[in-house]
């Protein structure tokens, strides 16, 4: 097709057809030689063109090798790796030293610590893996598919605000996984405790998270902002080494997230808001870690902590004050609050501020524990509040109706006695049996600057 000089070498290009993979048909130049010695003497040019035909036919047989080597572990392969039912139990790590891979299905891979946790604490770690892993890139299907693993078929979620779900599948494809992620696109998450036994579990947490769109009616600051978050979680056993959650409990502090942002709808606490933090321990982070709360004393921890919650919230004596409070916390406590009651330290700060309000509010108080568990010296409880509504409490004038307030409460136990306290209420429902709408206050709430 054409002709060239090059080295004083004369190269005549003919047209060939293309390649064969693994032969010799590499086209190639009519180049002229010399004879001398009976050896065939080659210019640098034919050199070249020699070695890179001699390339050409290694890489071929290079490539042909490593596709039969596919073909042949692919085969293997599917002779060797068991069918799988999805819907199966899965073999959790701690049933067996080895767990096996099952395709499709997420499988964490867990520290040694954690491998030989409480079952009910073991099914929450693997699920919540799953949601601050993977969750947020599965469709729904997917993700059902996924936390079967650790949710009961008759998994029951309850909430503040968000939709109540019933199974799996609902609390994936329409209930407040899904409006949560729509509204917090980005979001990262601290677990401050993370206490549980066989039968139940129970974590408070923060989350940084963008607020990107209108949750529930209130709009959107387009901006990173901070909540603390609580969840509760009953269990059953499904097998020697494993469980499964049928029921969770979770509450966000919508008071002091809208307080954040702007949008306040109680009055300001009398005491310090907002900072939340984890143990004053060295128990792990979250506290506490397994292998450390089984050195502890935990039916001193269980029976300080049903003491507490009695004798704080209902009391054994008639009136509505605390003259006749015995205290089950340490002087020095730290009891954390939610928006509109705060921090207290101190048992006269927790007396004056956080008792004694609750106590001159509500006459014939009661109490109906709805999930309670220790592990170790750390202990929660899950319930509802009930009392004759006398007086004011958190900016709401007496109505004298009979309110329920569900609670969510975690201590520390040190030496016999409450050293750290953490709370939430659902102070939404409160305000919906006044027939008042806690979320409607806040969008209609002009937005104010808070440091």
């Amino acid at each position: 097709l054409g002709q060239g000089s090059r080295s004083g070498t004369s190269v005549a290009w003919v047209s060939r057809p293309p390649p064969v993979l693994g032969s010799s048909r590499v086209p190639r130049p009519n180049l002229s030689a010399t004879m001398s010695g009976g050896y065939l003497h080659l210019t640098g040019e034919e050199s070249m063109l020699r070695t890179q035909r001699q390339q050409a036919v290694h890489s071929a047989r290079w490539a042909l090798g490593c596709f039969a080597a596919v073909v042949v572990a692919f085969t293997v392969g599917r002779q060797t790796v068991p069918s799988v039912n999805i819907g199966a139990p899965v073999q959790m790590a701690g049933d067996a030293p080895w767990s096996p891979w099952v395709p499709g299905l997420f499988q964490p891979v867990l520290q040694p610590a954690f491998l030989n946790e409480p079952l009910a604490k073991s099914a929450v770690r693997r699920f919540d893996m799953y949601l601050m892993t993977k969750a947020a890139f599965a469709t729904p299907s997917v993700k059902t598919l996924n936390v079967e693993q650790w949710l009961a078929p008759d998994f029951l979620y309850e909430t503040v605000g968000f939709a109540t779900s019933r199974t799996p599948r609902g609390w994936c494809e329409s209930g407040e996984e899904d409006e949560f992620r729509r509204t917090f696109n980005e979001s990262v998450f601290s677990q401050m405790l993370f206490l549980g036994n066989d039968d139940m579990a129970s974590t408070t947490s923060y989350g940084n998270v963008f607020w990107a769109s209108d949750l529930l009616g209130v709009p959107a600051p387009n901006n990173w902002v901070y909540f603390r978050v609580a969840d509760f979680y009953a269990a059953r056993k499904i097998s020697p080494g494993a469980a499964q959650l049928y029921y969770n409990f979770m509450i966000i502090d919508f008071a002091d997230l809208f307080r954040r942002v702007g949008r306040p709808v109680l009055p300001p606490a009398a005491l310090p808001e907002g900072l939340v933090l984890t143990a004053a321990a060295n128990d792990g982070v979250p506290a506490p870690l397994s292998v450390v709360a089984k050195l502890q004393d935990a039916a001193t921890a269980q029976k300080v902590a049903k003491a507490a919650l009695h004798d704080d919230w209902i009391g054994s004596g008639a009136g509505a004050g605390t003259k006749q409070w015995r205290s089950h916390w340490h002087s020095n406590l730290t009891f954390y609050g939610p928006g509109g009651i705060g921090r207290a330290h101190g048992v006269e700060q927790y007396r004056q501020h956080v008792l004694e309000p609750f106590r001159a509010a509500f006459d014939d108080r009661s109490l109906d524990t709805n999930i309670f568990g220790c592990e170790g010296n750390y202990c929660g409880a899950f319930g509802e509040l009930s009392g004759r509504h006398v007086g004011p409490w958190l900016g709401l004038e007496a109505s004298g109706k009979i309110l329920s307030i569900r609670f969510a409460i975690q201590w520390r136990v040190v030496d016999g006695l409450v050293q750290e306290g953490w709370a939430l209420f659902d102070i939404p429902a409160v305000f919906k049996q006044l027939d008042l709408d806690f979320f409607a206050v806040a969008a209609a709430a002009r937005p104010q600057i808070h440091s």
